[in-house]
This record gives structure tokens, sequence and C-alpha cells, in this order.
């Protein structure tokens, strides 16, 4: 017999799990193996083939970026991102996916960010079966060599190439 998929929703708060078979079984989500025994999460997972984003919602980073700068890094100069919005849609990264209620998953990506000299890795949310409800979620300074921001620093030279080879 197939051993059940449980998955956690919701925030840390909670601790229920839930049965979640139909999103692994139809292949539109694979187990993330993050535990420290090379085991799966119950938490997030990892989406088969992301939703791709339509352009109102390229429009709608500046945005989020700026709101989630604002409440973090409310020194930072955010009026480039405001006032000629930049197209950021080759600096998205998706990044895992998780429950926020039973059976309805969320996306969640990274924005990277370059403002004043200083690197940003933005993180917002979507709703995974409509690809709508952009939503900020928490945003981190890539600063050092620290070996928890290694997967930010390789996502920031591959946009320092693609933006080099189109100049």
């Amino acid at each position: 017999m197939p051993r059940t998929i449980k998955m956690y929703y919701g925030g840390f708060e909670n601790e229920e799990m839930f049965n979640a078979d139909q999103w692994f079984a139809t292949g539109m989500y694979k187990p993330r193996n993050i535990e420290a025994d090379g085991g799966a999460s119950n938490v997030t997972m990892l989406r088969s083939k992301p939703l791709p984003f339509k352009a109102h919602q390229h429009a709608e980073l500046p945005l989020i970026a700026s709101s989630e700068l604002r409440d973090e890094f409310p020194e930072l100069d955010r009026s480039v991102l405001l006032d000629n919005p930049p197209d950021l849609s080759h600096r998205i990264r998706y990044a895992y996916s998780a429950f926020a209620e039973p059976n309805k998953p969320e996306d969640y990506y990274y924005l990277y960010l370059d403002l004043a000299g200083r690197r940003f890795a933005v993180t917002f949310s979507r709703d995974a079966q409509s690809g709508e409800n952009l939503t900020g979620k928490a945003v981190k300074e890539i600063i050092g060599d620290y070996a928890s921001q290694a997967e930010h620093r390789k996502a920031f030279a591959e946009i320092d190439e693609f933006e080099r080879k189109a100049r």
C-alpha cells in the first residue's frame, strides 16, 4: 500500500497536517529533499512546472519589492522602483511551494534586486492554482560569503551575466 504524504499548512504556529497525496500524484509537485537525513520536507515541496508570469504581474513586482524594502530597510531610497519601474522579469527565480491551507498551495519566488550598491532577495508568493495574488513576504540583504546565501549569489551571477550579454 502506498505511503500517504502528509504536509503541514499555514504558518509555524500550526501543527496540523493534512493528506496532500493528490498534489504529488498528479505530478504538479515533487518532494523537496532538504532534511538532514536526506528525507523530504513535510512543510515545503517543489513545483514541477511553475506557472508563467503575465505582464500585469511583472508590473506589480516593483511595488511589492518597494513595500518589503520599506518595512525592512526604511533608509533605502526606493524611488527608482516607483518613479521609473524597471523590467524585473529576468530577476525572478522560483524557490519552493507550501500550503497556506489544506489543498491551497502557494508558490514562492525570489526577486533579486540591486539598489544603491546593495543586493537584496525579496521573497513573494502567488496562488499556485490561479497564478494570481502576488504577495510580498520578506526581504533580506545578500552580503558576505555565507554558505546560507550561496544560492542567492549564484542567482545574482546568472543575472549579471544575462544583463552583460543584453547590453
